[in-house]
């Protein structure tokens, strides 16, 4: 079994590696950084400036899978009443300068010729490329296409270089930008290791998270907000599984007659209602009219049993008409079996018939449908914890989502495809432990 499990595990780590890359692309490439940027501050009113600073502040101004060394020092938008800024103590080296035109054509076209200037506090230090005058200036063409130029500031004192950056339109109302990029040197460790993919995505397979958007370590809110989730998934999952397997078994024993045939009536009646009337019902009912329970809210410690009682039944009483169903299948299945029929001509009480022959051998599917459902005990509900106001990991999900906080999102995916792997693998065991028959091999 140790070279079975051993190898099962050697089979996740490309399955995990697979998911973060797929979930990588979605969010970066379909979804680029400069639009969760736009996205998170808002779409309107939103300056080049302030996009280059949330993108450095969340390290999304990195490359994607290789940091060739550049880096963003600023940027200027055309946009602004002056069309000019100043950067201060740069250092020598290479630099870059980005100008950026309208996406539209037609804007590009009325855009007409645009004017950009450099100026250097220490001019001896700076070295332009042939395009710009003597003066540092370069005069730009209509069009679509980015221009970039290349300079670089030679070595001097140690006081940093001053350099003004200056840009006329002919529409100043049209959307322009120009971005200054400085290049470092850095190792070869570095250059992985600074991009987009380690930072946000293969980091995430030794559970480190980094922070959310708002600043916050993902880690330690998961940890806080899981105890919560479990304090209601468990009791649930646990009273869930014991009532349906016992109504189940119910069923079959009395299959046939009126009890099983309006049974079966009931679970379909319970399938087909949405879980939402059963929470919004549980709570008019046991907290409005009886006032039982609160409605809503958590508190940690023991006084939290008021406040998961009420998610518990309903979680409960939600999944109880498709369960039943199920498992009545299993174990009708196995009723109608040759060894069942064999045990009660030997005078076996149905008791033992039932709760020892019939329940063993249907162990297997039970099992199927049971350990897969252990990820959803740590991942939580979105829609429980949101109407009961549980701070757990769904409500969490969803308030990043609803926040645009697409680091939480994306921790919340990779971690419930870990959970789901290592279910899957203890569904496996779990199959050698009930009947011997199965060999891992």
């Amino acid at each position: 079994m140790s070279a079975y499990i051993i190898r099962r595990i050697l089979y996740a780590i490309p399955v995990l590696i697979g998911v973060n890359v797929i979930v990588f692309a979605l969010f970066f490439f379909v979804n680029t950084p400069q639009k969760m940027a736009r996205k998170h501050l808002g779409e309107r009113r939103v300056t080049p400036e302030q996009v280059d600073k949330f993108l450095r502040e969340h390290n999304l101004d990195l490359p994607y899978f290789y940091n060739s060394g550049w880096g963003r020092v600023g940027s200027l938008s055309a946009r602004a009443e002056s069309n000019s800024r100043t950067f201060s103590a740069l250092e020598s080296g290479r630099y870059s300068l980005l100008v950026e035109a309208p996406e539209n054509v037609k804007e590009a076209m009325k855009a007409g010729t645009r004017r950009l200037a450099v100026k250097c506090s220490a001019p001896e230090r700076l070295s332009l490329p042939e395009e710009f005058s003597a003066e540092g200036v370069v005069e730009l063409e209509p069009g679509t296409e980015p221009r970039r130029f290349y300079f670089t500031l030679s070595e001097g004192d140690d006081k940093g270089v001053e350099l003004t950056l200056e840009f006329g339109l002919a529409s100043p109302g049209l959307r322009h930008r120009i971005a200054l990029d400085y290049k470092g040197e850095i190792g070869l460790g570095t250059r992985l290791t600074r991009t987009l993919f380690w930072q946000h995505s293969f980091r995430m397979l030794f559970f480190q998270y980094g922070k959310s958007m708002q600043g916050r370590p993902i880690g330690a809110d998961i940890l806080k907000r899981m105890v919560p989730s479990l304090t209601i998934t468990v009791p649930a999952f646990v009273l869930g599984l014991v009532f349906t397997m016992f109504f189940a078994m119910m069923l079959a024993f009395l299959r046939g007659t009126y009890v099983d045939y309006w049974g079966v009536v009931l679970c379909v009646v319970m399938m087909s209602i949405s879980g939402l009337f059963y929470i919004l019902g549980g709570q008019f009912l046991v907290g409005k009219l009886l006032r039982l329970v609160p409605i809503s809210g958590y508190d940690y410690g023991l006084a939290s049993w008021k406040f998961i009682v009420l998610p518990v039944v309903v979680t409960v009483v939600a999944a109880l008409g498709g369960g039943v169903r199920f498992y009545r299948t299993i174990f009708l299945e196995e009723i109608n079996r040759d060894y069942v029929r064999t045990a009660r001509a030997k005078g076996l009480p149905e008791r033992t018939v039932l709760f020892v022959h019939v329940l063993k051998n249907a162990m297997i599917p039970i099992l199927t449908s049971v350990v897969v459902q252990l990820p959803f005990l740590i991942v939580g509900s979105l829609l429980l914890e949101t109407f009961f106001a549980i701070p757990g990991m769904g409500s969490y999900t969803l308030d990043a989502i609803q926040a645009r906080d697409f680091m939480v999102v994306q921790a919340m995916v990779s971690l419930g495809a870990f959970l789901y792997v290592i279910a899957l693998l203890a569904n496996d065991i779990s199959y050698t432990l009930v009947d011997p028959r199965v060999r891992l091999e």
